[in-house]
């Protein structure tokens, strides 16, 4: 039986899911849901540590399935999981007095995908000063790595990410192409990392050409509104990068809305939304795999083993995976069985 677009929407949007069995490297899908306020925490029986858990923002399918990896990694440790969301993927502020509360309130463990990778530093050295150690997840904060401070980083190589999928996109098109370059917030450290790589991968073939490139916020909405103005401009693209999913999800609406069929979309998360416009041969071509329980799990465990004194890899790996036309099913079936559409 499939779903309605509906139900699907409101799964985006959970926060309270129900626990499913899972290790790291075995993903689970979510089975129930609610609507999600800034911070929640899941509290086993017998709780020995609170770690607080950092996201980008409180809706997005691929933070809520890191949430689930968090969640079950606590509950298998028997420990507390605080969750912290931002309602809004821009909203740096909120996440910084998010973190401040945290501190205040004697959390055991910070684990952070940061918003503003630079804003974020005397916080988060704040937090080392008190014994709170801090695990830095999804996205690099540099200043904060090169004070020493950092334990260890869990994630993906968002530049390797970015050259992989340009590289693999442009092979598809004999390395001549026009793209267009859908950006996350300027300035950031994702960003740098994801379209400043996927830029000079571009750079480095005299047949390709980029016709724009514009900021995005990694948000649906925005992604859709802004690909519509650039094919007023112009329907002569060939490739669309796109920083995450939501983004190049936004613009196969757009694209789709157009009645254009020779557009390839490239974008990193692996979320089933995308795998899903893979397998049906929609406009989305290649996902980058961040394997996001995964990330949730290996973040609480590096945490939990931190503050059991334990030695941790400087850096912990997941995903990576490249997922297209002759692996999306495979990944669906083997780490998003339940995922109807």
């Amino acid at each position: 039986m499939k779903k309605s677009i509906s139900l699907l929407l409101a799964l985006c949007m959970a926060f309270t899911l129900a626990a499913c069995a899972g290790t790291p490297g075995e993903s689970k899908v979510p089975v129930s849901d609610s609507s999600a306020p800034p911070a929640q925490s899941d509290t086993p029986e017998g709780k020995s540590y609170r770690i607080g858990v950092f996201f980008k923002d409180s809706s997005s399918m691929f933070w809520r399935y890191v949430g689930q990896g968090c969640s079950d990694k606590a509950k298998e440790l028997g420990v507390e999981f605080v969750e912290y969301s931002p309602a809004s993927y821009t909203d740096s502020a909120g996440q910084m007095s998010m973190l401040e509360d945290a501190i205040a309130s004697g959390i055991d463990a910070i684990c952070v995908a940061a918003i503003d990778s630079t804003a974020i530093v005397d916080t988060l050295l704040k937090a080392e000063e008190k014994g709170i150690p801090v695990i830095v997840f999804n996205t690099l904060i540099p200043g904060f790595e090169e004070s020493g401070k950092q334990r260890c980083f869990i994630g993906i190589d968002n530049v390797k990410a970015s050259e992989d999928v340009m590289e693999q996109i442009l092979a598809d098109h004999d390395y001549k192409a026009n793209v267009v370059i859908l950006e996350g917030t300027p300035a950031t450290q994702m960003n740098a990392d994801r379209a400043g790589t996927a830029t000079d991968v571009c750079k480095k073939y005299e047949g390709v050409n980029i016709v724009a490139s514009q900021p995005c916020y990694a948000n649906r909405e925005t992604a859709m509104t802004t690909m519509e103005n650039i094919l007023q401009s112009t329907q002569d693209i060939d490739i669309v990068w796109a920083l995450n999913d939501p983004t190049a999800l936004g613009a196969q609406q757009a694209i789709e809305a157009a009645s254009l069929s020779d557009i390839d979309i490239v974008a990193i998360d692996g979320t089933p939304d995308a795998i899903a416009s893979i397998i049906k041969g929609r406009s989305i071509r290649y996902t980058m795999d961040q394997a996001p329980f995964d990330m949730g799990a290996f973040t609480v465990q590096a945490a939990y083993d931190i503050l059991e004194g334990k030695n941790v890899d400087p850096i912990i790996r997941c995903g990576g995976t490249a997922i297209g036309p002759d692996n999306a099913q495979t990944h669906m079936d083997t780490y998003y069985p339940d995922y109807e559409y």
